[in-house]
């Protein structure tokens, strides 16, 4: 059995065809750049989404030699707190608004005003403008719209003409109560936003439609192919992790950076610093997410051309605190910025590139301990995933801070696209539970070095992250 899979992400589409070993038979990548504007605008055009989405289909069609996709499913992936507005018509009114978009505190406070410290125990999210609740509560940003949608709805609408959106990605929306599987009345109510301007809800793993007639001959594929609702990334990246077990982690250093745990019960502690979603009917995905990850990396790259080999062995580095685009956990706090401490003049251009990479990865150990002290679970396995760990210095320097196993999987950066080929094919009454154990299990172990002084830095490195708060 074969699902074709796509993970709609911040610098690009990705799509695979993978088969029930979860082994990609056929991988495409169409990049794309998101648009920032100095006004802390990060949007994507839908034009440019909608000529991605068909590039992709057309580049699997040359990659597998046929002129007509076969797979038995479709399962979409797109990146988290994505939002769009539409007219009656289903013409855009907006770009589509991604998470790095820091716009919107005006609706934050226009919710804050009404909800105070309640709208994180309502929704497990938290007071940030990156949440699409809060482009719709915004004056400066809502235009007169008959829709609301995500980019993975606009997909799903593409191929099967239905609109249907899944717990998870109308979770990390703000928009869902979080302890009762539905829209929240309270929320919908105070930013005017009536049921039927949304998708109706479903499960991640449930069949929304199947391919069109019309879009089989746009996209090159059979008609008539079940198509699954899909979730957000950051949900199939711990599923594609082997993390639906509590007694691991799944850290993820791509774009940006998170760490997450799925629990059976919302974990709700306003102080934590943590979110909290709900996954699907039973499950709830609890977690820390940074703005800053794998663009810090590109950027120390752009700026001092190249990135360290491996973790630095020199106790006296300066502090980098890595927030140059704002901060989510703990913070949540858009204007926060970057800093580097105790630079001196004996530090070279190595030491300050070096020092960046510890910044990136200390908030990650830093996201772990937060994870651990809410759920009360201690992590036995750590697995990695997203193209920041093909850098060894991240994974060696993470591993030395860590009490847990630290587990790398080969193509890491396909754990996304992993996690929606289960989920799509288990909406196909297909369990691959044992291959992605497979994967786990196979995965490298990272051994720590020069552990007592990364961890001294590290100490460092918290003493000031936590003055700063």
């Amino acid at each position: 059995m074969k699902v074709l899979c796509f993970d709609i992400a911040s610098g690009g589409l990705s799509a695979a065809i993978i088969d029930e070993h979860l082994t990609a038979l056929h991988a495409v990548e169409v990049p794309w750049t998101i648009s920032l504007g100095s006004d802390g605008s990060a949007v994507l055009d839908l034009q440019t989404f909608d000529a991605a989405f068909l590039e992709g289909f057309r580049l699997l069609q040359e990659s597998a030699s046929t002129n007509r996709i076969a797979v038995d499913g479709i399962c979409i992936s797109a990146f988290m707190h994505n939002c769009i507005f539409l007219d009656e018509r289903n013409k855009p009114l907006s770009p589509i608004f991604t998470w790095l978009d820091r716009r919107g505190e005006d609706g934050v406070e226009v919710v804050r005003r009404k909800l105070g410290d309640r709208f994180h125990s309502l929704t497990g999210c938290r007071y940030h403008p990156m949440f699409p609740v809060f482009k719709i509560a915004s004056p400066s940003l809502r235009p007169l719209f008959a829709r609301f949608a995500t980019v993975k709805t606009i997909a799903l609408e593409r191929l099967t003409g239905n609109s249907v959106e899944d717990y998870g990605a109308a979770s990390a929306a703000g928009l869902l109560d979080v302890r009762h599987s539905g829209w929240a009345p309270e929320i919908l109510s105070l930013v005017q936003l009536q049921t039927s301007m949304l998708p109706a809800l479903g499960r991640r793993e449930q069949i929304v439609g199947t391919v069109s007639a019309n879009a089989a001959a746009r996209y090159g594929i059979q008609s008539g192919v079940p198509v699954v609702a899909g979730s957000g990334d950051g949900f199939f990246a711990t599923l594609g992790s082997g993390c639906e077990r509590s007694d691991r982690i799944a850290i993820t250093l791509g774009t940006s950076a998170s760490v997450r745990r799925v629990v059976d019960h919302p974990v709700l502690d306003e102080a934590a610093g943590t979110f909290c979603y709900r996954a699907d009917e039973k499950t709830f995905l609890l977690g820390c997410a940074g703005n800053n990850g794998g663009n810090v990396l590109d950027w120390a790259r752009a700026v001092f051309g190249r990135l360290p080999a491996a973790a630095a062995e020199h106790g006296d580095l300066p502090v980098f605190i890595p927030l140059l685009n704002g901060e989510r956990s703990p913070e949540w706090d858009p204007g926060v910025r970057a800093s580097w401490h105790g630079v001196s003049s004996t530090h070279t251009a190595d030491h300050l590139v070096q020092s960046v990479v510890d910044g990136v990865v200390f908030n990650l150990a830093h996201y772990v301990a937060m994870v651990e002290r809410a759920s009360g679970v201690p992590t036995r396995q750590a697995i990695l995933s997203g193209n920041g760990f093909l850098n060894p210095a991240t994974v060696q320097t993470l591993a030395a801070l860590l009490d847990a196993e630290v587990r790398l999987p080969s193509n890491q950066g396909m754990a996304t696209l992993r996690g929606a080929a289960l989920c799509g094919l288990r909406g196909l009454g297909v369990d691959a539970s044992a291959a992605v154990e497979e994967i786990v299990s196979s995965a490298a172990v990272i051994s720590p070095n020069n552990a007592d002084v990364i961890r001294k830095r590290f100490d460092r490195y918290m003493e000031i992250r936590l003055s700063r708060r």
